[in-house]
């Protein structure tokens, strides 16, 4: 039997060496097209014709002398199991179904269902049902029309939406792509099937995917890693985030992490790129896709506008993307070799300094000569609608990028205002030295900001050693008092301030002196009772104590005061889908209108470093980020604990203390 984990081959729905259309037809013809098309050998089945558009057909698949990879299934679904059974007991092993959708009724479900049962149990693979196929430059098993302007190249797209995956084909020659599987309703094969696929492939260098569900959320972090560790970058884009969360949240972690940024955690974990729309998509899928990724965010260009050139820095700030100051050096030879650069600056505004011909090419070289920065950027507005003459030295600066960028090896882009097409002579040039070609200056500094900081998870697996027993401390179900998940985290090494138990105000005193003053008695039970007066703070003396203890019925436990600092939120929820998710923020009574950083665990230390930073925490003494990697393991070991809240942790002069914990048990998760 699989499991929910395993990634399974679907190599042959890409790659067939041989195929047959059942039912091809008129309907069908552009099925049929794009297989004749292929260089993929093809035969159909009709029971009353020899040939269909140009398709070669036998009567029965008892007549075909050698058995197909692959199957386009195009009949009817009253005909459709009979034929699919014959062709698997021949021994076909793929199958394309782009209908037993609505058209099929309510008996389309049932059909499906024992289809899926017959390949699980033969190893068959399907995409499909209710799916536009795999569409291929050149020809593939696509039901719409293949354009000469969908390209060969090294982007991978797999996408549950048809529509979107049309999408993908029509967009023109900027993008070249290996393949787009649309893969509809997913009856065996899934967006994580495709996503391992292009991982091993040497063909493909980044990989798209557009999500409405995730049926195998274990085979989806899967791939997601397998990607990660093959250096592929992977950009999602997922519709349907807006719904609520599952379960009401016992720990401010659970409320503050919603099943959306539970996805958004998990694609962070392994370096995958959320994006937000479809532009966003493309623009960044352009720039992963050719051969000089940048490999960080500094950039510098060459521009047409002075205005131009404020818009890139305006955006390239709100995208994360720096435009560095030139360096002296360089500033002074530009200024030297073209005396109108009387200021030069980054982005260089290259316009009337001298002749196209001459300023362009040469500033462009010595801006990549100089090794301070990522990428290169030649700026010219390119539109299909623009001048003759304007298009002769838009050419020519577009060319000298390409002639720059590889005689420097630095990373190029060609960034447009425009977000019309490109004249062909432009997307010729941009083919050939395979040049991303950015429409619009937010896309453009966005795809750059998303691509120049892609980097490979820095630990993907992690060995903690022997588990840490906890088994005398999990004695309930649901939240534990604050005392024993005080103990729980204490055990693993998070630093909790001083605390002692007493079962009446008689102990208070002795119990307060021993801890040292000021001290703060609390309630006995789960965290978080300051809003209901279970938290008396300031206690200076023995009197105060007692006094205390009293208020609170007699059983309290007694802690240190920890002195006023920063406040700050760690802490843990175990998504039913996805697994633990980490979180770092503002802690103490704000944690809720403060966002949180987030991210899958278990996580190393450098990652949970860089999630501190991101909040915009200072961890002068390393807590906060040595907290995190401890979560991360508290909940690899543990399943039974779903959700664990530290918060606050107070950052002071001298050290990193909680003063408040939360454990919260599900001894059904833990099965």
């Amino acid at each position: 039997m699989a499991t929910n984990a395993e990634l399974r081959p679907v190599h042959t729905l890409i790659d067939p060496s041989s195929s047959v259309i059942i039912g091809p037809s008129v309907r069908s013809a552009a099925v049929v097209r794009n297989m004749i098309a292929s260089k993929i050998p093809v035969l159909g089945i009709h029971p009353s014709k020899d040939e269909v558009l140009g398709l070669k057909c036998l009567p029965t698949i008892a007549s075909l002398k050698t058995t197909p990879d692959l199957a386009v299934v195009m009949v009817g679904h009253t005909r459709v199991e009979e034929a699919v059974y014959e062709l698997m007991d021949r021994g076909t092993r793929a199958f394309f179904f782009p209908g037993l959708g609505s058209e099929a009724g309510a008996d389309g479900p049932l059909i499906a269902a024992r289809i899926q049962e017959r390949a699980a149990a033969n190893g068959s693979m399907i995409i499909g049902q209710n799916c536009m196929g795999i569409a291929k430059p050149g020809g593939s098993p696509w039901i719409g029309s293949i354009s000469d302007s969908f390209v060969d190249g090294h982007v991978g797209i797999s996408a549950q939406s048809g529509s979107i995956a049309e999408a993908f084909t029509t967009i023109g020659p900027r993008i070249g792509f290996r393949f787009i599987a649309s893969t509809g309703s997913e009856l065996n094969r899934d967006v994580s099937d495709f996503m391992s696929f292009m991982a091993d492939d040497e063909q493909t260098r980044a990989i798209g995917i557009f999500i409405e569900t995730i049926r195998r959320p274990e085979a989806f972090i899967a791939a997601l890693e397998k990607c990660a560790a093959a250096g592929k970058p992977v950009v999602a884009l997922k519709v349907g985030k807006s719904g609520v969360a599952k379960r009401i949240a016992l720990a401010h972690t659970g409320a503050v992490v919603g099943s959306n940024q539970a996805f958004s955690a998990t694609l962070k974990r392994f370096s995958a790129i959320e994006v937000e729309d479809f532009p966003e998509m493309v623009e960044t899928l352009e720039v992963l896709g050719k051969k000089r990724r940048p490999k960080g965010i500094r950039v510098t260009a060459v521009s047409e506008s002075g205005g131009e050139c404020g818009l890139m820095a305006d955006r390239a700030e709100k995208n994360g993307v720096s435009f560095a100051p030139l360096p002296e050096k360089t500033a002074i030879a530009l200024n030297k070799e073209f005396p109108n650069y009387q200021h030069p600056q980054n982005p260089l505004d290259a316009w009337g300094v001298d002749t196209p011909e001459v300023v362009f090419p040469r500033s462009m070289e010595m801006l990549a000569e100089s090794g301070a920065y990522d990428t290169l950027i030649a700026q010219v507005d390119i539109s299909r609608f623009r001048g003759a003459d304007e298009l002769v030295w838009c050419n020519m600066v577009v060319e000298s990028l390409g002639k720059t960028a590889e005689k420097f090896n630095i990373s190029p882009a060609v960034v447009s205002v425009h977000s019309v097409d490109a004249p062909q002579s432009i997307l010729d040039i941009c083919a050939k030295y395979e040049l991303p070609l950015l429409r619009g200056i937010n896309g453009a500094m966005q795809a750059l900001g998303h691509a120049g900081r892609w980097n490979k998870p820095s630990t993907i697996h992690q060995n903690f050693g022997s588990a840490i027993d906890i088994s005398d401390m999990v004695t309930r179900e649901g939240a534990l008092p604050e005392y024993e998940s005080a103990e729980i985290l204490e055990r693993y090494g998070v630093p909790i301030a001083s605390r002692k138990r007493v079962t009446s105000s008689d102990q208070a005193a002795a119990v307060a002196e021993s801890l040292g003053f000021p001290v703060v008695v609390k309630s006995d039970g789960p965290a978080h009772k300051s809003a209901a007066g279970g938290v008396i703070l300031n206690i200076n003396s023995a009197v105060e104590a007692t006094a205390a203890v009293e208020k609170l019925g007699g059983i309290a436990f007694i802690a240190a005061q920890i002195p006023k600092g920063v406040e700050a939120l760690v802490g843990m929820v175990r998504d039913e889908e996805f697994g633990p998710i980490l979180a770092v923020g503002h802690g103490g009574v704000t944690v809720e209108s403060k966002k949180p950083v987030t991210m899958l665990g278990p996580v190393d230390l450098a990652t949970a470093q860089k999630m501190v930073a991101e909040a915009g925490l200072e961890d002068p003494h390393g807590v906060l980020s040595t907290s995190l990697v401890t979560l991360g393991r508290v909940a690899a070991e543990h399943p039974e604990i779903v959700e664990i809240d530290v918060n606050p942790m107070i950052v002071y002069d001298k050290a990193t203390i909680a003063v408040d914990a939360l454990v919260v048990i599900s001894s059904e998760n833990g099965k």
